[in-house]
């Protein structure tokens, strides 16, 4: 959260012609409820499974398969082993690394709308862990999304993608 992936996300579409999925839109529209609201209703495991059933049938699209997605994952979605294991074998993930005082200044001191979002610093911490797994990252600290988006261009090219 905070670390500009939907931002990213649509301006890396916009320069590849793909098309753009923000997966928390994704779940929001399937299930007619917003992401707060699945988490008051079901709490995180409610929630989780439904991240998982949007993200299955989003990378099963014959589009995403081929590369014509560009998809911005939840700031959990790599939390469950399942999702990670998805996400690595089948997309070019990218890490978009934020520190945590920058996330902070652009979300503001709290936001009631993430519902993790109370307890930043361990959250921090045991997502950096998991993060650190991705194939690619990038620094966002400082950088537009048009920077950080040109970036990851440049790195797909460079690895011959």
């Amino acid at each position: 959260m905070g670390c500009g992936k939907s931002s990213t996300g649509r301006e890396l579409a916009e320069r590849l012609g793909a098309r753009f999925i923000d997966l928390d839109d994704e779940i929001a529209a399937r299930t007619g409820r917003s992401i707060p609201e699945i988490f008051r209703e079901g709490g995180e495991p409610a929630f989780r499974a439904a991240e998982l059933q949007a993200l299955q049938d989003v990378l099963g699209r014959a589009d995403a398969a081929a590369g014509d997605t560009v998809l911005a994952l939840g700031g959990g979605t790599l939390t469950v082993p399942q999702a990670r294991e998805l996400v690595f074998a089948r997309t070019r993930c990218f890490w978009l690394r934020t520190r945590l005082e920058t996330i902070r200044e652009r979300l503001g001191a709290a936001d009631a709308s993430r519902p993790l979002f109370a307890d930043a610093e361990a959250l921090y911490a045991r997502r950096g862990a998991i993060y650190s797994q991705a194939p690619f990252a990038v620094d966002t600290d400082g950088k537009t999304p048009a920077e950080v988006a040109g970036e990851i261009v440049a790195a797909l090219k460079g690895a011959g993608c």
